[in-house]
């Protein structure tokens, strides 16, 4: 992974694991470029309109999951949400959603690139309730 200027460039195909977002992100739909934009503190998440409702039915039909967040093989990705960073759109998602303790995670697709995003309950609902308003 690398950074180039503050756009994030991911160099393997993965799979990630983000740290946990908790707080409730800001969004806005970005129609210009096709995207709906959220903000983590000054890390932006850019979803590919096409993936809106997909993820948004993804982070409703939830399931429970005992064995944990980490998957084999993943890679861990921390960040610091006072730096301003933006990652590439995340344009498809693999599945439901999980429940482990108090985590949501989602696994997706940045292009060729999987990851599992982590995200407080908070912080899904609001992407999911703001996802599901986006027009198809």
């Amino acid at each position: 992974m690398s950074e180039q200027g503050q756009r994030i460039e991911f160099e393997a195909k993965g799979p990630y694991l983000f740290q946990v977002l908790s707080d409730p992100p800001e969004a806005m739909l970005l129609e210009d470029h096709e995207v709906c934009l959220f903000q983590f503190g000054q890390l932006f998440l850019p979803v590919a309109l096409s993936a809106c409702a997909p993820m948004a039915e993804a982070l409703t039909e939830m399931s429970q999951d005992a064995s944990g967040p980490a998957g084999e093989g993943m890679i861990p990705l921390q960040f610091d949400l006072s730096e301003t960073l933006e990652l590439p759109p995340l344009t498809g998602v693999v599945g439901t959603s999980y429940q482990h303790d108090d985590v949501i995670y989602l696994d997706v697709f940045f292009g060729e690139t999987q990851a599992r995003l982590c995200f407080s309950i908070l912080a899904a609902a609001v992407i999911g309730q703001v996802l599901s308003q986006v027009p198809k």
